[in-house]
């Protein structure tokens, strides 16, 4: 075939679909489709706000004329192709968001486009919902213009990806696996590795004392700017004198007490706070430093402040560094009060090929050994692809090829749902040289002020077309 061709074809009419193309986008991006564990109630298993998301998907994919299913509600496809024996090349895009946050110039659930039409600004715009979009223009490219492959191309709409992949297994239980799969939640020219993940839910023993509640982080993968603690019976001048030899720190005076704000530090790589203090490790040093806690709760800070910036590990005895993805990280994002008990989630990501058993049995150990019980400890294994694999060697030459991009190299970072997924890659739709408009601060997946570059959205078609092609000649 033609590539050059065919990239023309495709450039041509992505660009007539454009404005089409920034609509669609923009209703999904409307629903605030974060996702929670429900499966007692089986018409919304992941929530009110995921089923009106997955019906918009299913909705919208019908009415370009894709066949639809709905798997029991827990996600759903969209289907170009009549393989008699529904065999498939699979795409899964997630549609659930991380929460919204703090420190939006604008309603996050408006999308805005900037004056030069090249961004697109609100919750889900990078992560992951136009990637989904983008998969199903591709597919329309497909059908519009009467390409059939031998295999099926079915896009997955995931309803659970922020917080656990749970729908995959819903998914495979009810739906023939694809026999190769593309997430389009990462970087080209391909992510060949994947940390694993583990999550845990520690608790306190009930507060004895003044600590009444205490706030950090938008959710278990995601932190936030600030987090905060109230103290019952503590005045703002005591408080004030108190904390004055700590930066970043404020006091106001609450009904009974007072309630202290910190700021986390800018981190000057995202993914890698080491020689920063996020706001959860701010929060839990300045309290534990303050001398004001009374109670039992002297002992729990103490020891969350001893560990909060224990960004590898080394503290509790699992830092690692193997090949190909190491070091360990480990982020403490979230912290809640529950029933007068503090709740800790720290979220764990330990090297593709490090020895696992060791890993896991360090972390419990040390949950073990702390102040705080175990309430739930989960894991999702770490992924890798060999770049001798013929899939993979494809794929990277397309992507190079397709974004005229020779030298971009795979990546060995992430966390999407090719590990939970047989024969699956993370592909793109993330470009290199992407442009960070507000640096590392906001404007990213999981921050204030997210946006998709819709410029490189509508490129991303060109790769996923010519990708699709090649797969299905390949299986």
């Amino acid at each position: 075939m033609d590539w050059k061709k065919l990239y023309d074809n495709v450039d041509q009419w992505a660009a007539d679909h454009r404005q089409e193309f920034i609509d669609d986008i923009s209703e999904v991006c409307r629903i605030r489709s974060v996702s929670i564990m429900n499966k007692q109630d089986p018409e919304k298993p992941f929530g009110a706000a995921c089923r009106q998301m997955l019906d918009k998907a299913l909705e919208m994919s019908s009415r370009y004329g894709f066949e639809t299913r709905n798997y029991d509600n827990f996600c759903g496809s969209a289907v170009y192709g009549s393989n008699p024996d529904n065999d498939s090349i699979g795409i899964f895009s997630h549609m659930d968001i991380v929460p919204e946050g703090e420190g939006w110039t604008h309603d996050p659930f408006d999308p805005i486009l900037s004056e030069d039409g090249k961004y697109l600004f609100a919750r889900g715009t990078a992560d992951n919902k136009s990637c989904g979009i983008m998969a199903m223009y591709a597919m329309r490219y497909l059908k519009e213009h009467d390409i059939k492959l031998k295999n099926n191309v079915m896009l997955v709409f995931g309803m659970n990806e922020e917080i656990g992949m749970n729908d995959i297994p819903e998914f495979l239980a009810r739906e023939k696996c694809p026999k190769f799969s593309l997430v389009p939640d990462a970087k080209y020219p391909i992510t060949y590795a994947e940390k694993g993940i583990t999550k845990s839910v520690l608790k306190s023993p009930k507060m004895t004392g003044n600590l009444k509640d205490m706030w950090s982080g938008l959710a278990v993968n995601a932190g936030s700017p600030i987090a905060w603690a109230v103290l019952e019976g503590v005045s703002r001048e005591d408080a004030e004198k108190a904390l004055k030899k700590f930066e970043k720190t404020t006091v106001e005076a609450v009904d009974g007490g007072v309630k202290i704000t910190v700021e986390k530090d800018e981190n000057k790589v995202i993914r890698d706070p080491i020689g920063t203090w996020t706001a959860t490790a701010r929060l839990c040093k300045v309290l534990a430093g303050s001398g004001l806690l009374t109670g039992n709760g002297q002992e729990v800070l103490n020891w969350m402040a001893e560990i909060s910036d224990d960004y590898r590990g080394e503290k509790i005895g699992i830092s690692c560094n193997d090949e190909p993805n190491g070091p360990l990280r480990c982020s403490f994002n979230m912290i809640r009060m529950e029933e007068g008990r503090i709740c800790f989630y720290p979220d764990i990501r330990y090297p593709s090929l490090a020895d696992q058993n060791k890993v896991l049995s360090g972390i419990k150990a040390a949950w073990a050994a702390s102040p705080m019980e175990l309430e739930s400890f989960s894991n999702l294994d770490p992924f890798y692809i060999s770049l001798d694999n013929p899939f993979a060697q494809k794929l990277i030459e397309v992507a190079r090829d397709a974004l005229e991009q020779p030298d971009i190299e795979p990546l060995k970072d992430g966390g999407t749902y090719a590990r939970r997924l047989p024969n699956a890659v993370p592909y793109g739709a993330t470009v290199p040289g992407r442009v960070r408009l507000f640096g590392f601060a906001k404007g990213g997946a999981h921050q204030a002020d997210e946006y998709c570059d819709i410029p490189n959205l509508l490129l991303n078609m060109r790769v996923y077309v010519r990708a699709l092609i090649e797969l299905d000649q390949m299986l």
